[in-house]
């Protein structure tokens, strides 16, 4: 059985159990497995393994029953459905949180939740990669007061210095023989579910620093404007890829500014303002043209 606690994806954790118990019995099938939950439809349990259809509470809990699991597994196994199927951000970050409190004797579980929620706090918290840049870009030698003036809005110096002590437990940043930091080349490896949420919850907090700056900074300070558009899906998808490719050359505008001073945040929004067909949930719309310059 693999270990539960690991898993982020209950799909790929029933893929996982399915494949290991097919290599020890290969008359093991998902018509098995699906008569060993108590699932009358032999396709169901393949059609959820696949994407094509969720578990319902009823389901899930047979299948924790049919895969033999203990309290705490089982417990994990419930909310970690919830967490893939939420509705919304808002009850994805309340089944992670869920996740996370859930405790295991396996050992090295606890190293994994504790790594998970790292990776989680370097997507979704908005100052952490701002801090990062900073110290890239000028000399740091622990001073958090600085450090915490030197993002905007401010933070706290017990918030800069958790930063700090967070990039270097991901390898991100490292203290030189002098004590001042530096920046590695280092990349973090998350579980697509983790990335995802963190980009999400990271991208609800830039907007509203979005709204402060449009609030607080005068217009040299700051540059922002919009668009309204009518279009078909089609030009909809060209949009998204010429987005694409102006951030890949905005990012490598960045990378040759070799007196880069300051952190700048670039948010694009592209979303539907109407309903037309059901566009907006989901079906499809579109139409009319304004710009407008804030």
């Amino acid at each position: 059985m693999p270990d539960i606690f690991t898993y982020t994806d209950y799909r790929k954790l029933l893929a996982d159990y399915y494949t290991e118990h097919k290599m020890r019995n290969p008359g093991f099938s998902y018509q098995a497995f699906a008569s060993r939950a108590g699932f009358p439809n032999r396709g169901f349990l393949y059609n959820v393994i696949t994407g094509r259809k969720s578990l319902s509470t009823s389901s899930t809990v047979k299948l924790s029953q049919a895969m033999k699991l203990t309290a705490s597994e089982a417990d994990y196994f419930e909310n970690l459905v919830s967490f893939n199927q939420a509705k919304n951000l808002h009850e994805r970050n309340y089944f992670f949180d869920k996740l996370d409190a859930i405790k295991s004797s396996k050992p090295g579980s606890g190293m994994v939740r504790e790594t998970r929620r790292e990776q989680h706090d370097f997507y979704s918290i908005w100052y952490i990669s701002a801090i990062r840049s900073l110290i890239d870009m000028h000399p740091f030698k622990e001073d958090y007061d600085w450090l915490a003036r030197s993002v905007y809005p401010p933070i706290k110096p017990r918030e800069a210095k958790k930063a700090v002590m967070l990039l270097q437990k991901l390898g991100m940043i490292k203290k030189g023989r002098n004590g001042t930091f530096e920046v590695t080349d280092k990349t973090i490896t998350a579980g697509s579910d983790v990335v995802q949420l963190g980009f999400l919850n990271f991208q609800m907090q830039t907007t509203e620093l979005a709204l402060k700056a449009i609030r607080e900074m005068s217009k040299e300070k700051r540059n922002i404007s919009g668009l309204t558009l009518g279009i078909s899906r089609k030009t909809y998808e060209i949009i998204c890829a010429e987005i694409a490719a102006f951030q890949s050359r905005l990012q490598a505008l960045a990378e040759r500014d070799d007196e880069a001073d300051n952190v700048y945040q670039l948010n694009f929004h592209l979303f539907p303002i109407s309903n037309v067909n059901g566009i907006a949930t989901g079906r499809q719309g579109w139409r009319n043209m304004q710009r407008k310059k804030v």
